[in-house]
């Protein structure tokens, strides 16, 4: 059961014809929109977020491409950073949003709020931005480097498992491990498991489609896309984040002058690990945009 169900939905169409389903919870302002970790997940990863923040707020959610109720393209094209950028401002467009708070999570969240904070700054009121992903930013895990997405092996084992005959062959024992390896911390037992679920309501075709877009921009570009950025911001980080360095938080950090909250002992899932630390940070950053209003 939700603890929520939402007072409108729809069906937002993106710049190339991409249908991406939409959902709304509430009616205060500012409008909040939780950008989806797609298409590995979809907009149930926010469940711990939309019952308390839309007591106060409009929450918007979306399925990504890929997953959920949103259509799932398998061409490595339609997965390119524009595209995704371009179903964030379609469900903008479609909700009658003229502007809004942007949340996202890792690099399917984060990086994509970031692109359209610069590119229609006018649209973005502020980004919270949680186990920062943005690409180039600093080097991934050592452990997650010298796979081969693209070779056959006799076995899978740890990350090597992010392999495309892998996830053909046994993709639910690739999304266990995979969630297994960032929820790291104790009693994380429910939020792997959900994970995992939505993982498997999505489309292997898709998740290798994603995989072989086409690169995001080099370190240079994507710095300075960084610096752009004009809009208030939070960045937030667990220091035992198992998927995106830490130091990828710090650079962006240090790129957009935006303070950084470390949360401590936590791993990559915060909004499901820590439902409340995080629903606070959102509150109070959302509660200082209105106050400079």
């Amino acid at each position: 059961m939700r603890a929520r169900e939402p007072d409108e939905s729809g069906v937002a169409v993106s710049s190339d014809g991409v249908r991406i389903a939409w959902e709304s919870f509430g009616r205060g302002a500012p409008t909040i929109v939780l950008l989806p970790s797609a298409p590995i997940v979809h907009s149930r990863q926010w469940k711990g977020q939309v019952h308390d923040l839309s007591r106060r707020h409009r929450v918007i959610t979306f399925d990504g491409r890929g997953n959920g109720r949103s259509d799932r393209p398998v061409t490595p094209e339609a997965f390119a950073g524009d595209r995704i950028v371009a179903d964030v401002l379609a469900v903008l467009d479609a909700t009658a949003t003229p502007a809004a708070v942007l949340v996202g999570l890792c690099g399917d969240g984060v990086w994509p709020a970031v692109q359209l904070a610069v590119s229609e700054p006018a649209r973005v009121l502020g980004i919270v931005a949680i186990s920062v992903g943005v690409p180039r930013l600093a080097p991934p895990h050592p452990y997650r480097l010298g796979h081969d997405f693209d070779a056959e092996l006799e076995s899978y084992d740890g990350w090597a498992k992010i392999n495309r005959h892998h996830w053909r062959t046994d993709y639910a024992d690739f999304a266990r491990f995979f969630f297994s390896a960032i929820a790291t911390e104790p009693h994380s037992t429910k939020v792997i498991d959900d994970c995992v679920e939505w993982a498997l309501e999505g489309s292997v075709d898709a998740m290798i489609a994603d995989a072989e877009a086409p690169p995001p921009p080099e370190a240079n570009a994507v710095e300075a896309i960084c610096r752009a950025v004009q809009c208030p911001m939070v960045i937030v980080h667990g220091d035992r984040d198992h998927c995106q360095p830490i130091a990828r938080a710090e650079r962006l950090r240090d790129l957009t002058g935006a303070p950084l909250i470390v949360l401590r002992d936590a791993d990559h899932l915060a909004p499901g690990r820590h439902p409340v630390a995080v629903n606070l940070i959102i509150r109070d950053f959302v509660a200082g945009l209105e106050v400079a209003r």
